[in-house]
């Protein structure tokens, strides 16, 4: 409807626009270009005073514009006229025959060769007037009726050559244009009516199925039928909402997929540590040793359960951009170091070892609470996937202008197909040594970690599976943050 309406107005402002121009503002264009041709005409004639050709240039000027010319001497006395006529009443032959003009003698004196076709115009005394009092050799004015425009120059000669052209011919003109322009306007209206409403119709229809496929989308049908091959806009707006389903049907199993496994991960702890409380009361209350062992694991599991939803809750904040970030120069040489020796009683309980190769006094600008976190669990995936061995190896590098950390565990690779999804919350592409050490947000929550930093990232999985980063390397001249 908008599309038809802006049609309809477009047309009615062209030919309101054809209106002015061509019936209101007619007469005041005409007479504009009237006066400009007329003194432009009349200082071109009085260039040729005295030559030979002088009375042809008046009789070509007149015949051409359609003025009337007079050459009169000082005193008002008429030299010679001419105007747009002449040559054809002096013509003695009729030219389309042959054959002589019977109502010319050859031996008469006519009108037109005495000079004298015409009486001076009434304004020809204030034309002379004018020419006197203001001193130029050129004045010119509409007369008093508003018919005619004259123009009169002083030659050199003292003689006065006076030019003058109607101002109210186009009258005639402009009523032919207003009834044309009234058949034409009608059907034209008619026509751009019509027009306009198939042009809608046709645009209407393709946006009010990709509408309707929009709300099949937000039904939860993410394959609905786009229109495509109406235009290229269209076409692109299709691709776009079908690229935008997709993306909300894989977030859409992402979610349930998060559901499944966070209600598996919380029901895990909590079932355990219903069991036990229950344990404690009904069997273990009065054997002191059984009893701390139970509390014991219900300690455990309600730690378990609290990390676990701390790491939910962060997950959450850092998506949102919601967690404080405290950015500084970081020893990241020290952080690493720092982040292994947590897992000093981990390792030493259950035979693990950790290889460093660690570059000293490596800075970087960073959050080094956050980049911790990161290492913490690059580290943590590691023990969970690396093979029989249990063998882990951290290196850290300056490589460039950036400090590399590179993650390293000797498990079975990651398959080559599921390496774009292992950042994703609960995406699991191999098999977990400690499952129940983990909460699978780990890699999501280390993504959200250096995508805020702006650090590069990845995985490389060939012969050993290494999870790296790299941030820019800082230098010492700030404070170091520990």
């Amino acid at each position: 409807m908008k599309l038809w309406q802006w049609f309809v107005f477009f047309s009615a402002a062209i030919f309101l626009m054809l209106w002015l121009l061509q019936i209101v503002f007619l007469q005041s264009f005409y007479n504009d270009m009237a006066i400009r041709s007329a003194r432009r005409t009349a200082k071109e004639i009085s260039e040729h005073s005295g030559n030979a050709d002088f009375y042809s240039v008046i009789d070509d000027a007149a015949a051409k514009n359609s003025f009337l010319v007079f050459l009169t001497d000082s005193k008002g006395s008429v030299l010679y006229s001419s105007d747009e006529y002449k040559r054809l009443y002096s013509e003695k032959e009729q030219k389309e025959d042959g054959k002589e003009n019977p109502w010319i003698s050859s031996d008469a004196v006519m009108n037109w060769e005495k000079g004298a076709l015409r009486n001076l115009p009434y304004s020809y005394e204030y034309l002379t007037g004018e020419l006197k009092d203001s001193g130029e050799d050129i004045v010119g004015f509409v007369t008093e009726d508003n018919a005619a425009y004259a123009v009169g120059i002083r030659l050199d000669n003292g003689n006065i050559l006076c030019v003058s052209m109607p101002l109210g011919t186009v009258g005639g003109t402009v009523r032919i244009l207003r009834i044309q322009l009234v058949w034409v306007s009608v059907l034209s209206l008619i026509l751009g009516f019509c027009l306009a409403w198939i042009i809608s119709k046709r645009f209407g229809k393709p946006i009010a199925r990709i509408a309707d496929s929009a709300k099949q989308i937000a039904a939860g049908n993410y394959h609905p039928e786009l229109p495509k091959g109406f235009c290229l806009e269209l076409d692109e707006l299709s691709d776009t909402l079908g690229e935008t389903a997709l993306s909300l049907e894989k977030a859409r199993n992402a979610q349930r997929e998060f559901l499944a496994n966070i209600s598996h991960d919380l029901r895990t702890p909590l079932t355990m540590i219903k069991g036990y409380a229950e344990m404690v009361e009904e069997i273990s209350w009065n054997d002191e040793q059984k009893r701390e062992n139970d509390l014991g694991i219900i300690m455990r599991e309600a730690d378990r359960l609290t990390a676990l939803v701390n790491e939910i809750l962060d997950f959450s904040a850092m998506q949102a951009d919601a967690l404080a970030k405290e950015y500084g120069i970081l020893d990241i040489s020290h952080a690493v170091r720092d982040v292994i020796s947590q897992f000093a009683p981990f390792c030493e309980k259950n035979g693990f070892m950790i290889e460093e190769h660690i570059t000293d006094n490596l800075l970087a600008n960073a959050d080094g609470a956050q980049i911790r976190r990161v290492v913490y669990n690059f580290i943590d995936n590691a023990v969970n996937h690396t093979d029989d061995s249990r063998k882990i190896r951290v290196s850290l590098m300056k490589t460039g202008g950036s400090v590399r950390l590179e993650v390293t565990d000797y498990g079975k690779g990651i398959p080559d197909e599921d390496i774009p999804y292992i950042w994703d919350r609960y995406y699991t592409a191999r098999s977990r040594k400690n499952k129940a050490a983990v909460s699978g947000l780990g890699l999501s929550i280390a993504r959200e970690i250096l995508t805020a930093h702006k650090a590069e990232f990845g995985v490389d999985s060939k012969d050993n599976c290494t999870f790296w980063f790299e941030l820019p390397a800082a230098h010492s001249d700030a404070g170091n943050e520990g």
